[in-house]
């Protein structure tokens, strides 16, 4: 990886992984820029573009930009997850190269941080400015009230020597372990070590819905079978949480409440979920196929797959501690499967 430019220390680091967004990323990096705080820095990691974008973002000339190009291109998971560990700041917040920020919300986002200092989080951009921060207690109120949650990319944001100390690249950047959602097991760890919160005001702003029909993902293809939003995507999603729970120091209780919790999400975004984006020509376009109606018995029959292998899978998982016992948790799921989905299938 080389440099391009470099600066001193600062509160917050925007990274920004990119490839071949030349046109979105330089007007994200200019519109990041109108904020004039010192306490900012941007990184953008350029994955081995093939346009011009190292050659527009050099034109730039901001001291508080870094720009690293990888000197050969690691995949998109890898450079998500390295570009944190990039640049000076205490914290580090995640920004897609097609996503975009609000400037004038960024002062409030920095007093949050500096005043709070949180060990982890993310920003909600459906509420309005304004709304109050949700805060959450160190350990399993904060697991229960915001880890695993399958939120956008944009807007999660780290205390980067956690990040360090956990070793993100090593654990959490191989697409067999994590999927498509690193930043949940980085989140639900640093949770364990502090205070975490919700900055619940649109700081970060994700592409529209014509912004995706228009360029189709880099990095996803929903022809292949375990896309994430997939009936099989969202399965591997909630057992590969599930593993993870069980690997921390947490009551037994709590690991099993937390389990049926990932188990009830997925089952919701396999069923109901994937009927909603399967409707949605834009982000179908954006996947790459073909918008279709999903039946009721299609989603009968997705239910109960799911509900299957999720136990199965569960029960094969070997983390070196004491797992609920697999048939109290079927009798679990079947007494709540008509109150959590059935609603959701009419």
């Amino acid at each position: 990886m080389t440099t391009l430019h470099r600066r001193g220390a600062s509160l917050l680091t925007f990274c920004i992984p990119t490839y071949n967004r030349v046109g979105s990323v330089v007007p994200l990096v200019r519109r990041v820029l109108e904020c004039d705080s010192d306490e900012i820095e941007i990184v953008v990691a350029d994955n081995c573009s093939t346009d011009d974008t190292l050659a527009q973002l050099e034109s730039i000339g901001d001291p508080r930009l870094v720009v690293l190009r990888n000197t050969v291109n690691r995949g998109a998971l890898f450079n998500q997850v390295n570009v944190l560990l990039q640049g000076s700041g205490i914290y580090s917040a995640l920004l897609l190269d097609k996503d975009s920020v609000d400037p004038a919300i960024l002062p409030a986002f920095l007093d949050f941080l500096r005043r709070e200092s949180p060990s982890t989080g993310y920003c909600e951009y459906h509420q309005p400015v304004g709304s109050p921060v949700r805060r959450f207690q160190q350990g399993a109120d904060a697991l229960k009230g915001m880890a695993y949650s399958c939120h956008h990319p944009s807007g999660y944001f780290f205390r980067k020597a956690d990040l360090h100390d956990i070793r993100i690249v090593e654990r959490f950047s191989e697409h067999a372990v994590v999927g498509n959602f690193p930043f949940e097991f980085m989140q639900a760890e640093l949770a364990m070590r502090g205070p975490a919160a919700i900055f619940q005001e649109p700081v970060f702003v994700p592409e529209s819905l014509a912004g995706a029909k228009a360029v189709k993902s880099f990095t996803i293809n929903a022809m292949k079978e375990d896309a994430f939003f997939s009936p099989k995507g969202r399965l591997n999603t909630a057992v590969r949480f599930s593993a993870h729970i069980y690997s921390l120091p947490l009551p037994r209780e709590t690991q099993k409440q937390l389990v049926f919790d990932r188990f009830a999400q997925g089952l919701w975004l396999s069923t109901v979920g994937y009927r909603s984006v399967m409707a949605n020509e834009a982000i179908c376009e954006h996947y790459h196929i073909a918008p279709r109606r999903v039946s009721r018995l299609e989603l009968i029959s997705i239910a109960t797959t799911y509900l299957r292998d999720f136990v199965a899978q569960l029960k094969s998982l070997r983390q070196g501690v004491d797992h609920p016992d697999s048939g109290d948790l079927l009798l679990d799921t079947v007494r709540r499967l008509v109150r959590r989905v059935g609603r959701g299938i009419t």
